[in-house]
C-alpha cells in the first residue's frame, strides 16, 4: 500500500505555495512545489509548514503576516477562528480605540483570497458610519439598481450582477447587505467550475443558486442516486441542502392542511362563491 503523500506549504521569495514532501532523511525535507521546484528543507524552518487540514487553503504563517499587515494579532485569536481564516473563510473583527476623549468601535470584514502574483491577499472592508445608500451602492464598475438594492437592503436577499475590471474583463459575482458593515458585501458566484460533493455543477444550476433560488442535484452514491434540493449562501460560502424527498414530504403536508381546510369549510345558502 502506497503511503499517504505529505501536503505542506513552502514560502519561496515571499510567496507561500503548496507542495509535497518527496523524501525525509532525519530532519531534511526534499520538497517538491506545484511547480515541480525541488529542494532540502530542515524540517523546523520557519519557512516550512505542514498541512493540517485538507479544507486548508492558506499556511497559518501566511495568514499571520497578513493579518499583522492590517493591524489584527493573529497569534491573538481563538484557535477555531484561525483554522477557519486559513480555509479561506471570513471573519469579522472587532477592536475599539480611544478618539478626542470616547471610546470608539472598529469593525472590519477580512477574508484571504487567492492572488496569482503574491500568492494570497487579505481582502478587508470597513464598516460604514452610516448605512450605505443607493448612489453609493457600486461595486466592480457597478451600479445596482433601486431593485437590486431593495431587495439586498430591505429584504436581506443576494443579487448576482456583473461587474467588470480596469481592463476590461467582465465577470459574474453575488453581492449582499451586511449590517454589521452598514455596506454591500460581494462574493463570488458560482459557476461550472464549482463542485457540490464531488460532482462539477452544471450552468443551470449554478445559474439557479446566483439568483438565490433552490437547484435540484442529484448525485450518484454507492447506495444509488440521492437527490438534494440546494441553496447557496455567499455570505459563509457554503452550500445549504434539502433531501428531494424530504422537500416533497413537506410539499405534501402542507398541500393536505390545506385539502382539509377546504372540507371543513361549507358553502352557505344564499352566498355566492
Amino acid at each position: 500500500m502506497e503511503k499517504d503523500v505529505q501536503k505542506v506549504f513552502v514560502k519561496i521569495n515571499q510567496v507561500w505555495q503548496k507542495g509535497e514532501i518527496v523524501s525525509k532523511d532525519g530532519t531534511t525535507l526534499k520538497v517538491k512545489t506545484s511547480e515541480n521546484m525541488e529542494f532540502n528543507i530542515d524540517e523546523s524552518s520557519q519557512y516550512v509548514e505542514q498541512i493540517k487540514n485538507p479544507a486548508q487553503k492558506f499556511a497559518y504563517g501566511d495568514a499571520k503576516e497578513k493579518l499583522e499587515g492590517a493591524y489584527i494579532s493573529f497569534n491573538k485569536l481563538p484557535n477555531n477562528v484561525q483554522d477557519a481564516i486559513v480555509k479561506g473563510e471570513e471573519y469579522m473583527h472587532s477592536s475599539s480605540y480611544v478618539h478626542e476623549g470616547e471610546l470608539k468601535e472598529n469593525v472590519r470584514a477580512v477574508q484571504l483570497m487567492y492572488n496569482r502574483q503574491t500568492g494570497s491577499k487579505l481582502d478587508v472592508q470597513i464598516k460604514r458610519n452610516e448605512p450605505v445608500k443607493l448612489a453609493e451602492a457600486i461595486a466592480y464598475n457597478y451600479q445596482f439598481t433601486k431593485e437590486e438594492f431593495d431587495l439586498m437592503v430591505k429584504q436581506g436577499k443576494q443579487v448576482v450582477f456583473q461587474g467588470s475590471s480596469k481592463d476590461g474583463e467582465v465577470f459574474s459575482k453575488l453581492a449582499y447587505y451586511e449590517p454589521k458593515l452598514n455596506d454591500i458585501r460581494t462574493k463570488s458566484a458560482l459557476s461550472e467550475n464549482n463542485y457540490f460533493y464531488g460532482q462539477k455543477l452544471t450552468k443551470e444550476q449554478a445559474t439557479i443558486m446566483n439568483k438565490g433560488e433552490s437547484a435540484q442535484i442529484t448525485i450518484n452514491t454507492k447506495k444509488g442516486e440521492k437527490t438534494y434540493m440546494v441553496n447557496y449562501s455567499p455570505k459563509s460560502a457554503r452550500f445549504i441542502t434539502k433531501t428531494f424527498e424530504k422537500e416533497n414530504v413537506n410539499d405534501l403536508k402542507v398541500q393536505s392542511m390545506i385539502d382539509n381546510q377546504k372540507k371543513k369549510i361549507k358553502p352557505q345558502k344564499g352566498i355566492a362563491h
